[in-house]
């Protein structure tokens, strides 16, 4: 096997990354709008899903553009070669953020503090991509990290009970969506510098 990955699988698994980052972003936008009342989230629906469904679509044709790259070749991945550790390090990351999220719920609920729940779960999100920018190569994601962080810590100590579900699922829903789309714009970019191995 190469040392690096190929164009095919690179956009594979940026395509993957937008779906993730898209739905995402429509979930955290629903949340937010639920959050304003019944009246908003029946005004947002409509707009959210049309702009998640339009990223989803662009992420699906970008795979189709690299047609020789198949998942099931994966399966295949030999012992200590790059795509068996992108695939170790990916399962360990996610691991590790649904166990977060799992602790956060727990303690936030034994705390009485169920109002932190959503902001310290944006904030596991958020800090995930850290691991995956370096792991896929994939550089925006460093910059989701940080914002994400910033909007979820914000929402924490400087925004009250109220609106701060608000704020977290509006903040991270634009940026995600944000993300997705900057992606799609970029993905020839991104596919031509990004097949490489992490460092």
């Amino acid at each position: 096997m190469s040392h690096e990955l190929s164009r095919d699988q690179f956009a594979w698994g940026l395509s993957n990354g937008i779906t993730v980052l898209t739905i995402s972003g429509v979930f955290w936008l629903s949340l937010g709008a639920w959050a304003t009342g019944f009246g908003g989230l029946l005004v947002a629906l409509l707009p959210i899903f049309l702009v998640g469904g339009i990223l989803v679509r662009a992420s699906l044709r970008l795979r189709r553009r690299f047609p020789r790259f198949s998942p099931r070749s994966l399966r295949g991945a030999p012992k200590g070669s790059l795509t068996r550790r992108i695939i170790v390090g990916f399962y360990g990351v996610t691991a590790a953020q649904w166990l977060s999220i799992v602790l956060v719920g727990g303690i936030c609920s034994a705390l009485n503090r169920t109002d932190l729940i959503w902001p310290l779960i944006g904030l596991v999100v958020s800090l995930h991509f850290l691991p995956l920018g370096w792991l896929f190569g994939v550089r925006p994601y460093y910059l989701l990290a940080v914002v994400g962080t910033v909007i979820t810590l914000v929402s924490i100590v400087g925004i009250t009970d109220g609106l701060r579900l608000v704020a977290v699922g509006l903040g991270l829903g634009l940026l995600m969506i944000g993300g997705a789309t900057y992606l799609i714009a970029n993905a020839e970019s991104l596919v031509g510098t990004g097949a490489l191995p992490p460092s």
